[in-house]
C-alpha cells in the first residue's frame, strides 16, 4: 500500500513538472523581429526564440543574437529553442541540439553558428561539435555588433 501511494504521489510531481515546461513557442517568419538586433527573423536556417524568467517570448534571427541576449540576463530564461538547420523553421529545445560553426551558409549576423538536432543524422552542416555553453563563451569572448542598443526583455 505504501508503494502504491508513493508511486502515485511520484508520478502527480512528474505530471505536474510537464505541465511546467513551458511549450515551444511560434515563430511568424518575416514578421517577428530580432530582440537584439531588431532584423526581421527571415532565415529559417537560424531563427531562436527564448522565454524569459517573467515569461514572455522573445524571437531572435540568429543563435549568436540569442546566446548574447542569454548572456546578458540577470536570471536564465525559462526555455530556448533554437531552429535546426537541416530542417527549417522547426525549433528544437537547445538541449536537443548540436552546433557547429561553419562558413557554409553564413549566419545573419555572420559568426556561422547553425543548429542540428542531435537525433539527425550527417549534414552538410556538420563540422566540429560544440556545446551550447562554447557557442555562448565564443559569443562572449568575440562580443556582438548590434544595430541598435539592446535591453533586457524582462
Amino acid at each position: 500500500m505504501i508503494r502504491h501511494a508513493a508511486a502515485a504521489t511520484a508520478l502527480v510531481a512528474v505530471l505536474g513538472l510537464m505541465s511546467c515546461a513551458p511549450s515551444t513557442p511560434s515563430m511568424a517568419w518575416d514578421v517577428d523581429n530580432c530582440d537584439f538586433c531588431r532584423m526581421t527573423v527571415s532565415d529559417q536556417r537560424f531563427g531562436a526564440a527564448a522565454i524569459t524568467s517573467g515569461g514572455r517570448t522573445l524571437h531572435f534571427d540568429s543563435i549568436e543574437c540569442l546566446a548574447a541576449w542569454t548572456d546578458a540576463q540577470p536570471e536564465p530564461p525559462r526555455g530556448v529553442w533554437i531552429a535546426d538547420a537541416s530542417a527549417p523553421g522547426t525549433l528544437y529545445p537547445v538541449a536537443e541540439l548540436r552546433f557547429h560553426r561553419t562558413a557554409t551558409g553564413k549566419s545573419p549576423m555572420g559568426k556561422g553558428f547553425v543548429a542540428v538536432a542531435k537525433a539527425a543524422g550527417r549534414t552538410d552542416w556538420d563540422g566540429p561539435a560544440l556545446t551550447w555553453d562554447e557557442v555562448r563563451a565564443t559569443v562572449a569572448k568575440e562580443g556582438m555588433q548590434t544595430t541598435t542598443a539592446h535591453a533586457g526583455g524582462h
